[in-house]
């Protein structure tokens, strides 16, 4: 049995060769704007389909930003920056000024949208839960890709299941029914990477 003594001992070398980055340094790792804009961005897009929380849009920025997603595309009636005061208020507020550096694009016709990816070859996977959708971290996925999430409450419409290539589900083992949207996107984003071969992360 380890005592106390030999505890807080370990504890206390594990400290000792610790640092905690303050926001400075981490700031201070960052690339310069004009590089990063050139920098390549690894293959997958959101669609963000009649998302109705303007911050939950923030979240999708700052998600994007964070795995150098390709892309984020707003259909439906999902705000988008810039399209009013309170618009860009509430999104910043979660994606933290990071929408510079995100590409994006509003778009009312998803369908349209979805026909133009499925011609330049991208995987449609529609995030939702139903009876022939597949655990997100057994499915088959390639790339390029399109990460398709829809209303926080009804979720993705049914016409855009039919027309997705993959529909996938995040298990939920207790008596929730979902994770948040964003967090869903997030989950599921970071899984995704690890079957990326070149993933862009150096600066």
């Amino acid at each position: 049995m380890t005592s106390r003594f030999q505890r807080e001992t370990r504890t206390k070398e594990y400290n000792t060769f610790m640092h905690k980055f303050t926001t400075d340094e981490l700031v201070a790792q960052k690339p310069a704007v004009s590089k990063f804009k050139k920098m390549k961005r690894n293959p997958i897009v959101f669609v963000l389909h009649n998302i109705r929380s303007l911050q939950n849009v923030g979240l999708f920025f700052r998600l994007a930003d964070a795995i150098l997603a390709e892309k984020i595309y707003l259909t439906g009636y999902t705000g988008y920056p810039h399209s009013s005061i309170h618009a860009d208020n509430e999104i910043n507020k979660t994606a933290i000024k990071l929408v510079p550096f995100v590409p994006w694009e509003q778009t009312e016709d998803i369908n349209k949208l979805l026909i133009d990816l499925t011609e330049k070859k991208y995987q449609i996977i529609s995030v939702e839960q139903t009876d022939k959708s597949v655990d997100y971290s057994l499915a088959a996925y390639r790339f390029p890709l399109v990460l398709v999430f829809g209303h926080e409450r009804t979720g993705v419409e049914d016409e855009i299941l039919e027309k997705s290539d993959l529909i996938v589900h995040i298990p939920m083992l207790g008596m929730g029914n979902s994770h948040n949207v964003a967090m869903s996107a997030a989950i599921i984003s970071y899984h995704i990477m690890t079957a990326l071969d070149n993933l862009y992360t150096a600066f």
